[in-house]
């Protein structure tokens, strides 16, 4: 369906905004296991397949393990999950690229060498991964957690995480990860978390975000843009003001717009909210995606489609108690009409032309 046809489906847009309510989305996971944090992955020319590598939590500890579910039919359907890296330490927060036809690499955090350090693994399936140990990214004690990677067109891979407790910083690696600059570039205050990157090749355009704590626990989201990776000079700009906001991801439309994916409390639940942007700097007002009326949704993530869509995965609470979370996937749509940004609600893939309806919120 292309743009303008969008624009004849908003006469429906009241008898569509009910049945996306009613149609919710598909699951990854299943079952009473803590699932969390999906990292998604689309092999090179392989359309149809997908890789969600994700947490899988101790409840007491929140200690965790790496697990894998691959669907070959674009996400109708799951295999079950298996452990890729699942050891007495704690393995969390997974981002896994491809760097060749048959190399794939996992970076994830891990106490398994006494603090924390990112650690690599590598893969030539994308499927079963062997551990390759951490990274050296200059640092004399550990402290480093909450990667997020990607590869730029010209196959070099680019990493941000924070040190506990301090700063966010960026590194990059030009032999598909194996060693990285160790110039410990800051690219964030002192108290920032989960920093996450993505890219515009038209500009050679970084964009950065990334959360802060004020002290109230009402976390703030921050972004900041940059085609120098080892110079940072604009000024981070708050995305959205107030409210409760955490774990943002930026993401490239094909249209070259940025658009953010975030979790912020709405009534009593955190929902998946979305900003977009065309420079990085000034953010469109946040558009609720999901409506799981006291249900948490948290951590997206997502692979960019078509037509200004998004293929979106997250964690989603199943219970109330909060100790049962699965790894959930929809499609959320963007367009730009009459010189406005709107969004829809996400629903499943196999309804996808009424997604590009609109925007439940308004």
């Amino acid at each position: 369906m292309t743009r303008t046809a969008c624009i004849g489906f908003l006469l429906l847009s009241t008898w569509l905004t009910t049945s996306l309510q009613a149609l919710g989305q598909t699951p990854v996971t299943s079952g009473s296991e803590l699932d969390y944090q999906g990292s998604i992955l689309r092999p090179w020319d392989a359309k149809q397949e997908r890789i969600v590598v994700f947490e899988r939590l101790h409840p007491a500890t929140l200690s965790g393990d790496l697990y894998l579910t691959s669907s070959s039919d674009a996400g109708s359907t799951w295999t079950v999950p298996v452990p890729v890296v699942a050891t007495a330490a704690n393995e969390r927060h997974a981002e896994m690229v491809q760097t060749a036809a048959n190399a794939f690499q996992l970076f994830y955090l891990s106490n398994a060498s006494g603090g924390f350090r990112i650690h690599r693994a590598s893969s030539s399936d994308g499927l079963t991964f062997s551990e390759q140990g951490a990274i050296d990214l200059g640092w004399s004690g550990g402290g480093e957690v909450n990667p997020h990677v990607i590869r730029l067109p010209g196959g070099r891979l680019v990493l941000v995480y924070h040190r506990l407790g301090g700063a966010a910083y960026v590194s990059w690696s030009d032999d598909d990860g194996a060693s990285w600059n160790t110039d410990r570039i800051q690219v964030s205050p002192a108290n920032a978390a989960l920093p996450r990157i993505a890219y515009r090749p038209s500009d050679g355009r970084f964009l950065l975000s990334y959360q802060t704590n004020p002290g109230n626990n009402q976390l703030r989201i921050w972004a900041r843009t940059t085609t120098n990776l080892a110079n940072w000079r604009a000024q981070p700009v708050e995305v959205v003001g107030g409210g409760n906001n955490h774990d943002s991801m930026p993401l490239m439309l094909d249209d070259g717009s940025f658009v953010l994916l975030w979790a912020r409390v709405i009534g009593d639940a955190f929902q998946i909210v979305s900003a977009s942007s065309d420079d990085g700097a000034g953010w469109s007002a946040p558009r609720q995606v999901t409506f799981r009326s006291g249900l948490a949704n948290v951590q997206p993530h997502g692979l960019v489609e078509p037509n200004g869509c998004v293929e979106l995965y997250w964690g989603g609470e199943q219970a109330g108690a909060g100790g049962d979370y699965d790894i959930l996937q929809g499609i959320t749509c963007f367009d730009s009409l009459f010189g406005d940004r709107f969004q829809s609600a996400v629903g499943p893939r196999k309804h996808r032309p009424t997604l590009q309806v609109g925007d439940q919120t308004t």
